[in-house]
This record gives structure tokens, C-alpha cells and sequence, in this order.
């Protein structure tokens, strides 16, 4: 080591052209980074989405939920299976367990599924299997407005400004929503029908066999050869109209050609189940916009942008960006690198502080750029893209990676100050303290790696933090055994100008001389009075931490405040749309008079169709600097208060970009897993009354899946089977007749239109009664008979939803909490649960949501805290050839956990997933200053021969200078971090404080407590033989 730090300090120009090259890789790498508000987190989710069309949800859950969810039960390592039987579709979500390959599992339930394809009805769709992934979800809306006409708004939206959107690099899908989308119908008239002895569905049955140009082969004529095609497209609706449905024979008995126009009325209409969409109160046309998975979002929001700044919009039609991900992860990303230059500046200060010499300062100074680029050169490298994590890990590692060059410059400083000349002083300044940064590096870089063997969401999100300062610190020290000496030599000098020297007199006269006064006066009272000082100590920090553990709450991971919330509108089963439109308009002003001007936007969405009882509201408010109720949870609740009156169910939450799809809102999650739903729902009511009056839970609902009226037809089958009828044919007739069935699709000529539906249905079908249902006409051989001669029509219920978990039916209690911790709450709800409330036989419960995330997190930190402790005391032990002074230097540890819980419980944080990742991580960082005292201390006793005692006390007073440098730069490094309230800072902040406390109070502990605890055993125990030998080698170098 000694040699190659020579030749570094001797080859300037060699080193200076590395300087220059890693410079241009690193910004060339930058450059190329993908920019993304998360990491990419591969969940261990695949959801199976089957459609059904006109199935209930109970015949949806009879013949496609139960077969896929009893097919996927075959595959290995599934942790649940959750599943949703609505009307026309079915959707099955698998969760795995953590670490299993998704590209595997889901080729085998690809396989599974094949096995029971012939069980699934026919007109069911091939069932759609897709992977979750954090990044899936929408980049972007954009509104197209400006014209009355919201047929044609629509129009232009879907056939000319999606489609050049999609030209964009990177984007998946761009769909339209709201305005009117244009539809030619076809209302058939049931006596017509009746008249001609015609079923509905030879109307279908002749668009679509009609509606075709069809290639007949090739024909020669002469030179040329010509291809045969019959034209039989349609192009209009008075084709649609002079279609041939049948040839019947008229009272005279000549054949009379029965055409469509003969049963029913064709017109151009629109289609009824497109959602309506509302932006800032006005109807309007949107179009969502998603992009590829693992594509760089900002990149993506710039090619879009570009795109429709290149389209030439027609007169009159304006668009706007709305709910943008990419200015979201810009303001993140932008106040991530302000507490990086914030905290890179303070650490300049400190120096400044201590050193008065611009030049010796200047050196670290070149060495944060440095190791930066370099970091970002290895993250390009290892497919790390620039998110809030990875720059958190950033920002934590510029306080640290100062630490490795401070120690070298100082120690080169030291040498210089005791006579050495400038290139033995800056080899054996950095030779001397190689062992030691290298070691206190490792030591910080272990405490890591533990993160790369857990599992869970944990494991997953701060992978990039994780991986970004192991490479910060490797880089950092790098830079201090060659770049610093290097620069060590030719710029350190003990040559001060008059004015900092004047400086340096000053703060040396008033802060540095009284602190290390002081600090020999503890030291030496420590050393004397060794269990006054240790016992209570130790005492203290048992007592800290034991009542931090009980007081401090507990939560997972804390939501962030990214300035949008959106609102989910119920209205009773039946609601017209209309309906829930007027209600959604009175809610839209009580959120307008709430808000005021802290409102950016907003976006109503109101179903139609089946879904016509459903909305949603989104809400997005200014930024946090430019609003005046900053935390956007205040807001929810007042606007949840105000919206009670409504006769609906509200469910509101604020989202939040990491949870992507899984972000609902509900905070806690009882479910009660039983096919007995009475019971269920009997259970659910006394569960929401008894927790709904506990401190810090504000709503709580039962999941009360509120039934449709349904008019069941029950089909005679030894009726139907004498007349050769199916009950399928029958349903096709009966859908037709009143959901409309889309029979073709035609392409008008000359038009601007792309492809319009064309729709069967019976006319006034939105009018029918129980007596038009029963006159419905079905065919049998040549007659129609109507639909009551073979089947009864039943009044009745059904429910809207089904939801399964692990093969049972589930019925959910939901929670919302705030003002108090999850634990808290959660202790209080399972005491009423396991005292107040009584359990039928049968019911199985289960808490999710929220409570169950915090559950998973923590025991996988605790292993990762477990893990960390054992590789840092390896790491110390290998270091020191020693199993005693590795335990010493623990000592650092507890107290830097109560410090952490110190902080947490002052600055009333939660201990979350983030804060205790910021006590993991201390491990590695408050051993580092222990490693430097007890390696200057075995100098001490090997080269002078001095007991214990003595080098505690020589020790602590030489290195406390370098220590409490590396400890402010680290310290001010990351204090901007848990200051700041910029966009994503719930993620970052608790971990900060939780740094901030535990390096405060490991450190004045660990410059006590160390070295007196190691001169003690020293003196009872002096270096072993293997420190003699080790003495005895290097003598032999020397020679």
C-alpha cells in the first residue's frame, strides 16, 4: 500500500489524466441515467383478468373465479390469492412469496390455465395474466377542450391526437375518456320482429356475415394479372339499412326480401357506457397516458410535450397537461439535490472551521465532485436510475465520503506540522491511516449488504439507497488514498495567510482549546473513576432504549404528500348516471369552497353503464411552498367531513406514487373470511361499532356490498331440450335484446371517422318491463314462441361484488388512522377483538392493509440489524486480529440506538421503515470513530510502550480533532435532509433524524467509553503475541 500511495503522490500528470477521464465517463453516464420518482420495484404480484361479458358476479365467481383460483392453487410459492367476481369480469391477484422468479411463475400459471380452458364457457375471454410493477401507472392526462361539440372533440381526441401521443418513445397506451364517441344503433321493433317471424339475433348474424370484402382468388387478362375480390363492405347507414335479414313468403306467396330498415330504426347515436369526464367542473375529453415499464418518465413527458407541440391542432381545440408524474419527480428530485449542495456546503464550512487553510480545504473540496462522479459512472453501470432513494443514499453518503479524506489530510497535516517534508509527509500520512479508512469504510459498507439478502418491500425500495452509498464510500476511498495525497502534497502546507491565521487563532483560543479541554478533564475523571462513568452509562442507554421502544410509535412506510388526493363516490346500487353526475357537481363546489386558492385542478370521472352509481373525483393542490394548509392530510379530512351529508359512500385518499395500483387509501384492513355472509355482515357491524370510537382511527366502514335487484329467467330445460333449445342461445337473445350487442364495426366514406360500432338492441330497451320480457321471441325450428312458454321470471337479488381471499368468501371492515401511531391502534382495536367482541365458529380473521406491510418490514430490519452487527464485528475482528476490541467498540452501538430513539421521540417521528433503516445503518457509521481511536491506541502501546491508560488518554486528545471533523461534516451533511420539506421528504427525513440523534450521542459516548474501557482491559490484558509479531515484522519493513 505503502509503495502504490508513492507512486500516486510521485505520477501527477498520470493521476490528473485519470482525474480527466472519469470526469467525462462520469458526466457522460449522468446523462444517460434514467430519472424516476421510484426505484422499479418487481412486486411479487401477477393478477389473471377474465371477461365474461352480461355475467353476474355470482355466475362470474361459478364458472371462471373458482376454476382459475382452484388451477393457480397448483403453482408453488403463492403466499394468497385474492380474488373479484364483478359483473362481465374476474380478476385474480397472486401474491408470492418475496424472492420468487415472476417470469417463472408465470409461465407456470400460463400452464395451469391451459389445463382448464375447456371448463371456462365459451363466450368467455382467453384469461389475461400481467405482472405488477411499481412503475405501471399513468404518466400523464391530457385534456382536449375547447369545443361545444363533444362528439367531435372526442373524435379528433381518439383518431388523431391519441394516435400521434403513441408515436412517443416510451409511451405503452394512450386512451381516450369522456365526451361522446359516436355510434350508429340499430333499435329493433319486437312486433316487427313478431310480423316477419324474425329473431334478433339474425339481425347480428346478417351484419356481420355482410359487412366483408372478401379475396376470391386471381384472374389473367391479358399482360396482367388481377385479384379477385368480392366487395360487400359497408360504407353507410343506408347500407346498414338495404342489408337482407331473411326472404319470407307474403300473403300473396311471392318471396319479399326482409330487410333491416323493414324491423328497425337506424340512426347515428352515441354509446352509452363511455365514462363522463369533468376537468375544473367543465364536461370535457381526456386522454390518459401510460408509459413502457422501466421507462425513464421524464424522458417520456418530454417526448409526449414534443409530440403535441408538433401536432397542428384544428381551430378552436386546445389541450392541457394534467397530473404530470414527471413534475412531481422533478420537484422531488430537485429537493433531494438542494440538501445535497446544502449539506456539501456545510461540510466545506466545517473544515474551513477547523483547518483556516483554503488550500488543504480545496483538496476535500475536489474530493466530493469526485467521488460523486464516480458514483454515478458505477450506477449507470449497474442500471440504478436517479430516484428519491438513490439520491437519498447520494446525499447520505457527501457527509461520509469527506470522512476518509479528512482523516488522511489531517494526518498529513500532523506530519508536516512535526518537520516531514511535503511527499514523506503525505505518503505516511495516508499509509498510516490506510488500515484504518479501509476498515471503517467496510464497516459502513456491511451494513448494507444486509439489504441485498432480505426480502419484502423493504428489500426492494432501498436497494438503489443501499447500493448507491456502498458506492459513494468505495469511491470516497479511493479518492483519499490517492487523489489527496497526491494533492496532499503539493498543496497542504503550514504556511497560513495572515488573515486566516488570525482565524484560526481565534476559534483555537475560544471553541477548539475549550473543547478539548474539557474533553481531557471527562477523559481523565473517566479513566479514574472508571464505573462512575460506565455503569450509569450503560444504564442509561438500556432505560432509553426500552422506553423509546414502548412510547415511540410504530408505522411501515409513512405516505407521501405528493399533493394529489382522490375521492371514490358510491352512490346506492341503481343510481343513474345522471344521478351521480348531479351529485358529483354539488361535491366539486363544497371542494372548490374548501380549498380555495390552494386548488391546482381537479377531475370528476363518472361512470356509466353498469357502473352509473360510481366516481371519482381527483384532486391535485399547489405545491407545499405555494399552498397555505401545508399538510395535505388536513384537507382530506375536512373536505370527508363536509361530504357526509351525501347519501353515498366516500372513501378519500392521498396518492402516493411508490404504493402504484395497491394505493387505495385504507390504512387497516379486518377481514373475515367465512362463506356464511350473514354471520359475516353480523360480525362486521359489531366490529365497526366497537373500534369506531378508539383514539386515532377517523372512519371506519363495513365493506357492505349492497345487492342488485336483479329479474332472474329460470329456463325449463326438459321444455327447452324437446325444442332443441340451449339456455346459452336463449341468453344470447335476451342480451341482445336489452344490454345491445355490437354486431360489426364499419369504416364511413369518405370520413374523418376511423371505425364506428354498430349496435343491435330492442328500442326503448332502457324502458322495459317484466311483461316485454316475457314476449321476447325464440326461435324454434321455423316459429317463435315467446319467452314465457319455457322459462319463469323471478324477482330477486344479487350481490354486486364477490371477494375472495385463499378460496373463501371475505367480508372487509376498513379503517383510516391518523394523529396516532398504527401499533397503538392496532393493540387497542385486537384487545376489543379478543375481549369485547364475539367470534362465531366458522369466521377466520385476518388484518391487512397498512398494519400488515409494517409487520413484514420490521421483521425483515430486525434481521437486516442482526446481520449487520455480526459482518461489523467480523469485519472489526479481522481488522484488529482481536475478538476483545471489536466488542469494546460495539459499545458505540446501543447508544447510538438510544440517540436515534431520542431524536425520533423529540421531533415526534414515528419508527417506520425509513427511520429504522437510518438505525441499521448507523451500526456501520458510529463504530468507525471507536476503529480509529482503538487503532491509534495499539500504535501507541506498540511504538511507546505505554499501558492502557496512557494511550486512552493520549489517544482520545489526538484523534478528537479528526473525529469531531468527520463527525460535524457528516452531521451538517445530512442536516438539510431532516430539515427540509420539499416534495418526497416523508422518506427521507425520518431516516435523517434518526442518523442525526444516534451520531450525536454515539459519539460524545464513544470518545469517553471507548478508550476507557479498552486502556482498562489493556492494562489487565496486554497486546497478545500476535501484536508483538506483528510489531516485530514491521520493525523488520523499517530495516
Amino acid at each position: 500500500m505503502k509503495s502504490f500511495i508513492g507512486l500516486v503522490v510521485k505520477r501527477p500528470i498520470t493521476v490528473i489524466m485519470i482525474i480527466i477521464s472519469v470526469l467525462i465517463l462520469g458526466l457522460i453516464s449522468l446523462s444517460r441515467l434514467s430519472i424516476d420518482s421510484m426505484p422499479n420495484m418487481q412486486m411479487p404480484y401477477i393478477s389473471v383478468h377474465t371477461r365474461y361479458r352480461n355475467a353476474g358476479p355470482e355466475e362470474i365467481e361459478k364458472s371462471i373465479t373458482k376454476i382459475v383460483e382452484g388451477a393457480i392453487a397448483t403453482v408453488n410459492n403463492i403466499k394468497n390469492i385474492t380474488s373479484y367476481s364483478r359483473e362481465n369480469s374476474s380478476d385474480v391477484m397472486v401474491e408470492f412469496n418475496w424472492g420468487v422468479n415472476l417470469r417463472e411463475a408465470s409461465e407456470d400459471i400460463r400452464e395451469a390455465l391451459e389445463r382448464i380452458y375447456d371448463l371456462l364457457p365459451d363466450n368467455a375471454d382467453k384469461p389475461n395474466i400481467r405482472k405488477f410493477a411499481t412503475d405501471d401507472t399513468s404518466l400523464m392526462e391530457v385534456a382536449i377542450y375547447g369545443l361545444e361539440d363533444k362528439a367531435t372533440l372526442y373524435t379528433i381526441a381518439e383518431n388523431q391526437i391519441a394516435p400521434k401521443i403513441k408515436q412517443a418513445k416510451g409511451v405503452a397506451q394512450a386512451e381516450t375518456r369522456g365526451g361522446l364517441k359516436r355510434q350508429i344503433k340499430i333499435d329493433v321493433n319486437l312486433n316487427r320482429l313478431k310480423a316477419y317471424n324474425i329473431n334478433i339475433n339474425q339481425i347480428s348474424e346478417a351484419l356481420s356475415r355482410d359487412n366483408n370484402n372478401l379475396v376470391g382468388g386471381q384472374a389473367n387478362h391479358g399482360f396482367y394479372k388481377y385479384t379477385i375480390r368480392t366487395m360487400g363492405e359497408i360504407e353507410s347507414i343506408d347500407d346498414i339499412k338495404n342489408i337482407a335479414v331473411d326472404l319470407k313468403t307474403n300473403t300473396y306467396g311471392a318471396k319479399a326480401i326482409v330487410k333491416i330498415k323493414d324491423l328497425a330504426e337506424v340512426y347515428e347515436g352515441y354509446d352509452n357506457e363511455v365514462h363522463i369526464v369533468k376537468i375544473n367542473g367543465e364536461e370535457s375529453v381526456s386522454i390518459a397516458v401510460n408509459k413502457e415499464s422501466g421507462a425513464n418518465t421524464v424522458e417520456v413527458a418530454k417526448n409526449v410535450k414534443r409530440k403535441l407541440e408538433e401536432y397542428n391542432f384544428p381551430e378552436g381545440v386546445n389541450y392541457e397537461i394534467m397530473f404530470n408524474n414527471a413534475d412531481g419527480i422533478n420537484d422531488a428530485i430537485k429537493g433531494v439535490l438542494t440538501t445535497a449542495w446544502q449539506g456539501g456546503l456545510f461540510a466545506i464550512i466545517i473544515l474551513m472551521i477547523y483547518m483556516w487553510n483554503l488550500r488543504s480545504v480545496s483538496v476535500i473540496a475536489i474530493s466530493i465532485p469526485l467521488s460523486i462522479i464516480i458514483t454515478f459512472t458505477l450506477m449507470y453501470f449497474m442500471n440504478i436510475t436517479l430516484n428519491v432513494i438513490s439520491l437519498s443514499g447520494l446525499v447520505l453518503g457527501i457527509g461520509m465520503m469527506v470522512d476518509n479524506s479528512i482523516v488522511v489530510l489531517e494526518n498529513i497535516f500532523y506530519y508536516r506540522n512535526e518537520g516531514y517534508g511535503k511527499y514523506s509527509s503525505a505518503i505516511n500520512g495516508a499509509y498510516k491511516v490506510s488500515l484504518a479508512i479501509s476498515a471503517s469504510t467496510f464497516t459502513t459498507i456491511a451494513v448494507f449488504m444486509p439489504f441485498l439478502y432480505i426480502e419484502g418491500m423493504t428489500s426492494q425500495m432501498f436497494r438503489d439507497l443501499c447500493i448507491t452509498v456502498a458506492i459513494s464510500m468505495i469511491a470516497s476511498l479511493l479518492v483519499a488514498l490517492t487523489i489527496v495525497p497526491m494533492f496532499g502534497a503539493r498543496l497542504v502546507s503550514a504556511k497560513k495567510s495572515k488573515i486566516f491565521s488570525k482565524f484560526e487563532i481565534i476559534t483555537n483560543k475560544y471553541i477548539h482549546s475549550n473543547i478539548s479541554g474539557i474533553y481531557n478533564k471527562i477523559l481523565m475523571f473517566s479513566i479514574k473513576n472508571k464505573k462512575t462513568i460506565l455503569i450509569p452509562s450503560i444504564i442509561f442507554s438500556i432505560i432509553i432504549l426500552a422506553l423509546g421502544l414502548k412510547f415511540i410509535g410504530k408505522e411501515g412506510f409513512p405516505r407521501t404528500d405528493e399533493g394529489q388526493f382522490m375521492i371514490m363516490v358510491t352512490m346506492p346500487i341503481g343510481t343513474k348516471s345522471e344521478q351521480t353526475a348531479s351529485f358529483v357537481s354539488l361535491m366539486e363546489k363544497d371542494i372548490k369552497e374548501i380549498i380555495k386558492n390552494d386548488l391546482k385542478r381537479f377531475q370528476s370521472r363518472i361512470r356509466t353503464g353498469s357502473e352509473s352509481s360510481w366516481a371519482n373525483i381527483r384532486v391535485e393542490l399547489k405545491s407545499k411552498k405555494n399552498r397555505k394548509i401545508k399538510n395535505i392530510n388536513e384537507y382530506i379530512e375536512i373536505i370527508r367531513d363536509k361530504l357526509r351529508v351525501y347519501p353515498c359512500t366516500i372513501n378519500i385518499w392521498s396518492l402516493d406514487s411508490m404504493r402504484g395500483d395497491r394505493n387505495r387509501g385504507e390504512f387497516l384492513r379486518i377481514e373475515l373470511l367465512t362463506d356464511d355472509l350473514i354471520k359475516a355482515k353480523e360480525l362486521g357491524n359489531r366490529v365497526v361499532n366497537a373500534i369506531s370510537n378508539i383514539s386515532g382511527i377517523q372512519y371506519v366502514w363495513l365493506q357492505e356490498d349492497e345487492s342488485n335487484r336483479e329479474l332472474q329467467i329460470f329456463v325449463n330445460r326438459d321444455i327447452a331440450a324437446k325444442m332443441g333449445l340451449k339456455v346459452n342461445d336463449i341468453a344470447k337473445i335476451i342480451n341482445t335484446s336489452f344490454a345491445g350487442y355490437k354486431a360489426t364495426t364499419i369504416t364511413p366514406k369518405n370520413s374523418d371517422w376511423n371505425d364506428i360500432d354498430v349496435t343491435v338492441q330492442l328500442e326503448n330497451s332502457d324502458k322495459v318491463t317484466i311483461e316485454d320480457i316475457k314476449k321476447i321471441s325464440v326461435p324454434v325450428k321455423e316459429v317463435l314462441i315467446p319467452l314465457s312458454s319455457i322459462a319463469d321470471i323471478v324477482k330477486s337479488y344479487g350481490p354486486n361484488m364477490i371477494y375472495r381471499k385463499d378460496r373463501k368468501r371475505v367480508t372487509t371492515v376498513y379503517a383510516n388512522i391518523s394523529e396516532k401511531p398504527l401499533n397503538e391502534v392496532m393493540a387497542e382495536i385486537k384487545y376489543k377483538m379478543n375481549n369485547q367482541i364475539f367470534i362465531p365458529a366458522g369466521i377466520s380473521i385476518n388484518y391487512a392493509g397498512d398494519f400488515e406491510d409494517m409487520k413484514e418490514a420490521f421483521n425483515q430490519l430486525i434481521l437486516a440489524l442482526i446481520l449487520a452487527l455480526v459482518l461489523v464485528y467480523s469485519i472489526m475482528a479481522s481488522q484488529f486480529e482481536s475478538f476483545i476490541a471489536p466488542l469494546i467498540i460495539a459499545l458505540a452501538v446501543p447508544f447510538g440506538l438510544a440517540g436515534s430513539l431520542i431524536a425520533l421521540f423529540i421531533s415526534k417521528t414515528t419508527l417506520s421503515a425509513y427511520s429504522a433503516i437510518g438505525c441499521v445503518v448507523l451500526v456501520g457509521i458510529v463504530v468507525n470513530n471507536g476503529i480509529v481511536l482503538i487503532d491509534y491506541m495499539n500504535q501507541l502501546m506498540r511504538e511507546k510502550n505505554i499501558n492502557g491508560d496512557e494511550a486512552a488518554l493520549e489517544s482520545g486528545n489526538r484523534r478528537l480533532r479528526p473525529i469531531l471533523m468527520t463527525t460535524l461534516t457528516t452531521i451538517l451533511g445530512i442536516l438539510p435532509m431532516a430539515l427540509g420539506s420539499q416534495s418526497g421528504n416523508e422518506m427521507y427525513k425520518p431516516l435523517s433524524i434518526a442518523l442525526l440523534g444516534g451520531l450525536s450521542i454515539s459519539t460524545i459516548f464513544t470518545l469517553i467509553i471507548v478508550p476507557t474501557i479498552y486502556g482498562a482491559i489493556r492494562n489487565k490484558i496486554p497486546l497478545k503475541d500476535y501484536d508483538k509479531k506483528d510489531f516485530e515484522s514491521k520493525k523488520d519493513f523499517i530495516k
